[in-house]
Order: C-alpha cells, then structure tokens, then sequence
C-alpha cells in the first residue's frame, strides 16, 4: 500500500501557515504564469483551466461493531479531450473537491508531457485507512467501484483509476473485480477498468516501482547533461551527489534505491515518526526492511543522527526528494532548507511562494509534472497489457533468444571463438529474451528521456525554468488537441 500520513505528520514536516494559497489556487497560479508565456487567447486558457466534470457522493458503511457511517466519494476528471481519462484513487481524511480538481489538472499535463493518450482525473474516499479494517475498506472500494460504473465514471474507454495514497494494488484489484462482476459481461476490456492491480489480477511487473524509478531517470537525465545543466546554473551529474528525502513509501524507497545504486549518497530520510541522517551515507535497503518491522524509522540504529521532527531535511545536501504530500515546501519552512536542487517526487510538493524564496537562493527545481509521471507511464503499460489481452513479449520473446543464439552462431563461425552457453552462465543471460519487467522498465526509460529531452529543449529555448517549460509544452500539446478537434 503507498504510504499515508497522517494529517499531523504532514503538519509537521510542512507548517503550512494560514495564508498559504489552497493547493488548487497553487496548481492554478503555475498554470497562469505558463500560459503568460503563450499566445493562446485568454477565453480558452480559462477553458483549459477549468475542471470539465466533478462529482461528489456518499456511501453507507456498515462499521464492524455494527453502526453506519456516511463516507464521502469524489471523482474529478478534468478534461475530456482524450479518453479514458486516468489518475489515481487515494483514502484520505483530507480529500476534497478542490484537492481532486488540482490533482486532475496536474494529471492532464502530466499525461501531456509524457504523451499518454489520457485526459486527466482524480478521486477518492474520505477517510483515514489505518482507522478501518480491511473488510470495511474492501467494502468501500467495491461500492465506490460500483457508484462510479452507475455514473459512467469507470471503464477502460471512460475513466481508469490507479493507486494513490493509502491505496495498493490490493485496492486496484477489488476495484477490478467488483467492475467485471457489474459489467464484465458487457465489456470485454473490463480488466483494463483500473491499473496497478495484483499481476494475477491483470497487473504489470514493475508498476510498484515505476514512480520512483521514473524520479530517477529523468533526474538522471537531466543532471548528466553536462551541458544543459552548465548553461542553467544547475551543479551537474548525479554520481557522488548527496540526497535526502522526505517521505519513505513506495516512491522514496525506490527513488532512494536506483539513485544509490547509480552512485548518489542517500544521507537522509524524514518519515511520519521522526527523522535520521547519516553524513557517511543510509543503504535504503537497510532502511526498508527495518521500517517494515518496525513500521516506522524511529530507532534505526544505523544512522548517525535521529530526530523527533523532520529536521533531517534541512541538513546541507545536493538533492531534496520530496516524496509525500502537496505543499511540503511552503513560504515558512523554504528558507531552512540547504539544497542545491529539490527533485519533486510528490504531487505540487512546492508552493509559488516558496519556489520563488529558493530561486533567489539558487535553488533550482526538476518539476513534478515530469519527474513523477513514472507511475502512470507504466500504468499505460498495464492498460495496453489488459486491452490487448496478451502480456508483453509473449510473441516476441522466444524469436529475439532465437536470433541472439543464431548471432552468435555466426560469430563463432566466422571468428573461430566458442562461448560455452552452458556453463556461462552471464553469457546465458544475455541470452535471454526481455521479460516483461524487463519491457516496462526499458519502456519507461525511454518515455522518460523523451519527456526530458522535450522539456530541456523548451526551456532552452525560451530561456524558461524546467517547471515552466514541462507547463508550457503541456499546454500547448492541450490546446493544439483543441485547435484541430474544436469544441463542438
């Protein structure tokens, strides 16, 4: 399940003051100072800007000990403009109508960037997970499910969901079959209804990784582009570099995981219980495995440092991960933080305020909108997997070992060198065809450089920051779909 603060946590690690902008006025000011950069005539950027449909309704739950509860749902869906829309599921005390029309829009430019053929949505339960048994939770999901087909907000031509906070691949795969028990009979892609499932649900390999791997790709992209990073005052490379992180779910772990193993030095990690950091280096594995027995960091005892709030995340570094909630950094706490680039692993985890305070002190920002579109990358993967009714590779895999082994027949023939494939067992591997981790990874890698390369082009060219130039080529992608499909 990815992880889920607690409101008090999330306090405590953003003390976010009163006057802070809500999280839609925030995602709506980066749209507005993107679109000044554009020609598009101001009525259809307030078209653009605007949620096409959301919807709010209430489920009965019957609680365990026998009373019944009235539970808030909500699906946004923010443009339309291509079908399914597609954007994750979350259980939060906190969700809201606001809070799902932002995270639609950035779902839409997301989609944008990473040229998925998706508009953008969000949705959830109001409620926290980790008060409610798993039947009461099973319970919610398969309703909501149900609730969302009776509206025509569910389907794998109509609306995907995926997982998000407080949900996994346990709630994805509920969520699948309540939908195929509904309407199964009627929809022979309904398995393709929602991604991030179980793999004998109709899941993917790879899909609980790909949003921290994709943080790490294009992170990696980006600073090993000596050039790019030289010409925009961003120190370069990422091998060596020292980083902390903020939040230590699904996307944390893994960001944290693949960046070591590249080079990079993990030597902090703030989580819901405290934070630690080490100076001579954390083995996110380590870490990982302590935090699934422990069910937090507190105690780690292999870290240098512990503290009870979060103030391992203003120790001096080369790169922040923010990998938890929207609005982390805000105008109280940028100030404090000692960073040289801040990689955005969360969903809006900046606000305008504060990325305005940090740009003055140099900071410089690889955006959201592009660094964490791993997730739905693959989720893609898993919806083309369940529409083509066939997992990836199955046709291919043996012809491309086929023609590896007939290669290297050919070699040995014309070289007179002889590889024992038998008792080689490296050379055995090489061997083999792609598994279909192996495609959703590759897959993932080479959406991700494209995106990259995309976005560095931008604002290179229009001498823009990343953040913009990812918001500007969305928008322009959104309005060109417009300017040939019409309104009509």
């Amino acid at each position: 399940m990815i992880q889920a603060f607690s409101r008090r946590a999330l306090f405590r690690f953003s003390q976010i003051e009163e006057a802070e902008v809500s999280f839609l006025a925030q995602v709506q000011q980066y749209f507005d100072k993107a679109a000044a950069l554009t020609d598009i005539p101001p009525d259809l950027l307030n078209f653009y800007k605007k949620t096409d449909c959301v919807i709010k309704f209430h489920l009965p739950l019957v609680r365990d000990d026998g009373t019944v509860e009235c539970i808030a749902a909500f699906r946004a869906q923010h443009k339309t403009h291509r079908l399914p829309t597609k954007g994750g599921t979350r259980l939060s005390e906190h969700i809201n109508t606001e809070e799902v029309e932002a995270l639609s829009l950035l779902m839409t430019f997301k989609n944008a960037v990473l040229e998925l053929p998706y508009g953008g949505a969000k949705g959830g339960l109001k409620i926290n997970p980790k008060n409610y048994s798993k039947r009461e939770i099973e319970t919610l999901m398969r309703r909501f499910t149900i609730e969302l087909a009776k509206k025509n907000f569910i389907g794998a031509a109509i609306d995907v969901p995926g997982p998000d906070l407080g949900t996994g691949e346990r709630e994805m795969s509920w969520m699948k079959d309540a939908y195929s028990k509904f309407a199964g009979h009627l929809d022979i892609n309904a398995s393709g209804c929602v991604t991030g499932k179980a793999i004998n649900q109709g899941g993917i390999p790879g899909r609980t990784e790909s949003t921290g791997l994709g943080v790490f790709y294009a992170t990696r992209e980006i600073l090993e582009d000596t050039e790019f990073c030289l010409q925009n005052n961003i120190p370069p490379g990422l091998r060596g570099k020292s980083v902390i992180i903020q939040g230590f779910g699904a996307v944390g772990y893994y960001a944290a995981k693949y960046m070591q193993a590249y080079g990079a030095k993990i030597i902090g990690v703030a989580e819901q219980d405290g934070s630690i950091y080490d100076p001579n280096g954390i083995d996110p594995e380590d870490l990982q495995a302590y935090k699934t027995t422990k069910k937090g960091i507190k105690g780690y005892p292999k870290a240098a440092q512990f503290f009870e709030d979060e103030s391992a995340l203003y120790q001096e570094c080369d790169i922040f991960i923010p990998a938890a909630f929207e609005q982390t950094i805000n105008k109280k706490n940028a100030d404090k933080f000692k960073c040289k680039v801040i990689a955005e692993a969360a969903n809006g985890p900046t606000t305008l305020a504060a990325e305005e305070i940090l740009t003055k002190k140099g900071v410089k920002f690889l955006p959201d909108i592009l660094l964490n579109a791993g997730g739905v990358t693959a989720s893609y993967f898993e919806w083309l997997k369940n529409l083509d009714h066939i997992r990836p590779g199955r046709l291919t895999r043996r012809w491309e070992e086929s023609s590896k082994y007939k290669l290297l027949e050919a070699i040995q023939l014309s070289t007179g060198l002889r590889v024992d494939v038998a008792r080689n067992q490296q050379a055995a591997k090489l061997l083999e065809g792609p598994s279909p981790k192996d495609l959703v990874f590759t897959g993932l890698e080479e959406s991700m450089m494209v995106s990259v390369k995309a976005t560095k082009e931008t604002a290179t060219r229009l001498k823009i920051s990343l953040r913009m130039a990812a918001y500007y080529n969305a928008l322009m992608k959104l309005h060109g779909h417009y300017e040939i499909a019409g309104f009509r």
